[in-house]
């Protein structure tokens, strides 16, 4: 696994909220124009955030960053979008749909935990010890550093 800066992570998270809803709901304009009705633009449009959570959740590896990096990109985003295409928004509103994509974010980010979990390998778990002075060695390793013992004693 790749060692990556978790800022990135937490940037990545918050660009892909903050972006990808918008667009997702640039189809809510047309459905005003088609005569489509009030309850399909409300669903679609919960719908929308939370599957641009779930892509954003993807984009980092840390879950507990998730939800609240994931609200503030949806809420950023709700407000953005829903301010210039439709004028009176509502801050209820915008917190409702960012807590949506904050939750499905938060899910995928535990999803991709559980996944990356198992492979993520700690230096202690690699290296043995010295039986003679206890000092920790590489898994190569003939001899300490530390006593110059040969770790292949039996005693």
């Amino acid at each position: 696994m790749a060692v990556r800066n978790p800022l990135l992570a937490v940037f990545g998270t918050l660009a892909w909220a903050a972006i990808l809803a918008p667009l997702l709901c640039l189809p809510l304009l047309l459905f005003r124009f088609l005569g489509l009705p009030q309850e399909l633009a409300i669903f679609y449009g919960i719908a929308v955030f939370a599957v641009a959570g779930f892509v954003a959740g993807r984009a980092g590896t840390f879950a507990f960053a998730a939800f609240p990096v994931g609200f503030l990109g949806g809420f950023v985003g709700y407000a953005v979008f829903f301010s210039l295409a439709f004028p009176p928004m509502s801050l209820l509103f915008a917190a409702i749909h960012a807590t949506v994509e904050a939750l499905a974010a938060w899910a995928a980010a535990l999803r991709v935990m559980a996944k990356v979990t198992p492979e993520v390998r700690l230096e202690n778990e690699e290296k043995r010890r010295c039986r003679l002075c206890g000092a920790r060695v590489g898994p190569k390793a003939r001899r300490c550093w530390s006593c110059h013992g040969s770790l292949n004693r039996i005693t």
